[in-house]
């Protein structure tokens, strides 16, 4: 589902494009007719919730073939759009970049969980496109991906830069749980063994082991399993689709990668219209 918050940023990306002042779909002889788009490389489809609504915001009547999570093939038809040509080449281009983006998210997060596997629960960062975070974030969890915030306000995540203000792990926490009384999980990062003792002695929700190396990170696995066991685990900062099987065979409770957006690229999908 759309939420009101993604409708209205959804609207913004058809104006940012003057869709209703399209000086070229302006001189073209208006008719009715209907277009398709269609898959141009195998992907995991995302975005098609989106692009209906970019279309039917123009007034245009659209069906879908698919539906998002799908995975789809070189000519699969995605969509159907019918109505105005001059509104359908309006909305065109905001559509399939909208369709093309997500889709690439969710691609390469299913290819990523399917290295990791089943067991092993894979979470995005931060970092996501200015202004398209919800999109990007939605496309992640269509693929099976934990999204871990939406938003600043979601939970508190004490990192590196935080910790600088503080005079050690434990306070951070602290102040956390002071803060919090008991409501936002509470996770802070920690780059060593010290940290995360430090850490853990403040009792946070989560642990996050940022940059451990392999085997430093099989180390503090062991130590939290043993010594906090209640304490959630995540595995992030230096794993890559090379090295995600190796790390996710730790058992850590989550994996959090941010090439998961950030090296996503945008599928090819295209519009044609039906002849006739």
């Amino acid at each position: 589902m759309l939420s009101d918050e993604m409708k209205k940023r959804l609207v913004l990306f058809l104006d940012d494009d003057h869709f209703r002042q399209d000086a070229t779909s302006a001189i073209t002889p208006e008719k009715t007719a209907t277009a398709v788009i269609k898959a141009n490389e195998p992907a995991t489809l995302a975005g098609l919730e989106e692009a209906l609504f970019l279309f039917a915001h123009a007034g245009l009547t659209v069906q879908s073939k698919k539906k998002d999570g799908d995975s789809v093939h070189p000519g699969d038809f995605i969509l159907h759009v019918t109505g105005s040509n001059r509104g359908i080449l309006s909305v065109e281009r905001t559509a399939l970049n909208v369709l093309g983006r997500m889709s690439g998210v969710a691609t390469l997060c299913r290819l990523a969980q399917g290295i990791a596997g089943k067991n092993t629960t894979l979470a995005l960062t931060r970092k996501t496109i200015p202004g398209f975070n919800l999109f990007d974030k939605k496309a992640a969890v269509v693929a099976g991906i934990w999204s871990h915030r939406l938003h600043l306000e979601d939970a508190v995540l004490i990192k590196e830069n935080h910790l600088g203000f503080f005079a050690s792990p434990a306070d951070a926490v602290k102040a956390a749980r002071m803060a919090q009384k008991g409501g936002k999980r509470v996770e802070i990062e920690v780059r060593n063994l010290d940290e995360l003792r430090s850490a853990l002695s403040a009792g946070p929700d989560m642990v996050l082991l940022d940059n451990f190396s392999l085997s430093k990170a099989e180390d503090a696995v062991k130590w939290c399993r043993q010594h906090a066991p209640e304490a959630k685990i995540e595995l992030s900062g230096g794993i890559r689709l090379s090295n995600l099987a190796a790390f996710a065979a730790l058992k850590p409770d989550y994996v959090s990668l941010g090439l998961l957006t950030k090296d996503a690229r945008t599928v090819d999908f295209s519009l044609d219209f039906l002849k006739g």
